[in-house]
């Protein structure tokens, strides 16, 4: 209402202006100097008036929120029922209509209003995408279907891979609107790597590279399409020294269960590989598998590194999490 009255004070303002100027022509260019601020000062409070409000548009009728993410492990009979800001750090919102990408919202755990997404939309029906995770950077999302697609961390705007969730479902818009909560699940499996043995004083990185987990997320499925390559580098520190180290990989199934290929290296200072084990793991999606042994054993120093492997790259940094409700841990041993 303010604005509104405001616009049509500058409206009589600048009619005065122009009469003004038709009667003194020797002050034109005063005048039109001031016809422009005012004019430019008009503009942004049209502009002001268009500007989104808690993540949508200023007269949305369509609320969508995070109220939940399951993020136990496994078919626990308690879930562990979470708030999505205690497990991820960025959501994506997209909402599709007839094969066509018709709104789009990114957010961070630091905005306020994190896990609320309110927008305008015409009645109909829609299908909405939300997916969930601790990436780098954003990943991906197809304009035509509901695919996320992830990379290396350690490629330039490479996301990673971290504990990721999604949903995807209808979504029908009457003339009331919609209000829309939703709860989301967990895409990912994991393989988790326990040294029983400490880590020895000279080894500062550690390289995980594994084949047959998948780098594109299908919401449609819930699984993964698209099976590729993924490697993760992750430094270390020489408070760890000594100590015991636990490693947790994330990817994403192309089915329910599946077998993928590990290779992990330990790294001295010079990227000379030191200790090496090769993994074929047992994986299923929203389960962890673990695998606990001696990976510092003397007889693997200095194993003999592919003549055509090149160098690691530098490694960027990776944040391993933990969550403390366990579901299937299917434990073996190296």
């Amino acid at each position: 209402m303010i604005q509104s009255c405001l616009i049509l004070f500058y409206i009589c303002i600048i009619n005065h202006l122009f009469t003004t100027i038709m009667k003194n022509p020797k002050y034109c260019f005063l005048y039109l100097l001031l016809l422009g601020c005012l004019l430019t000062s008009c503009e942004k409070v049209l502009l002001d008036e268009e500007l989104p409000v808690n993540g949508g548009a200023k007269d949305a009728n369509v609320t969508i929120r995070v109220v939940e993410l399951d993020a136990a492990w496994g078919n626990t009979v308690s879930r562990a029922l979470t708030n999505v800001s205690e497990v991820c750090t960025r959501l994506q919102f997209v909402v599709y209509q007839d094969g066509k990408r018709e709104k789009y919202e990114y957010q961070t755990v630091d905005e306020t209003g994190f896990g609320t997404f309110s927008l305008k939309l015409d009645e109909g029906n829609y299908q909405l995408f939300v997916v969930a995770n601790s990436c780098k950077e954003t990943p991906s999302i197809s304009t035509t279907a509901p695919l996320v697609t992830f990379s290396n961390p350690d490629t330039s705007k490479g996301t990673g891979f971290t504990d990721t969730f999604y949903y995807y479902g209808n979504l029908t818009v009457d003339s009331d609107g919609s209000q829309v909560n939703i709860s989301m699940k967990r895409a990912t499996a994991m393989f988790r790597l326990v040294t029983n043995d400490v880590k020895p004083a000279g080894i500062k990185k550690f390289q995980f590279w594994y084949n047959g987990g998948c780098k594109i997320l299908d919401g449609a499925t819930g699984f993964g399409t698209k099976t590729a390559e993924q490697s993760v580098f992750v430094t270390l520190d020489d408070s760890q020294t000594g100590q015991p180290l636990q490693f947790d990989m994330y990817t994403i199934l192309p089915a329910e269960t599946g077998n993928v290929s590990f290779i992990v290296k330990a790294f001295d200072a010079n990227d000379d590989i030191k200790f090496k084990k090769e993994f074929n793991v047992p994986m299923q999606r929203n389960c962890i598998s673990r695998y606990t042994g001696d990976f510092f054993d003397v007889d693997d120093q200095n194993p003999p590194d592919d003549p055509d492997e090149p160098k690691p790259e530098e490694p960027s940094s990776a944040v391993v999490m933990v969550d403390p409700e366990w579901g299937n841990i299917f434990d073996y041993t190296y």
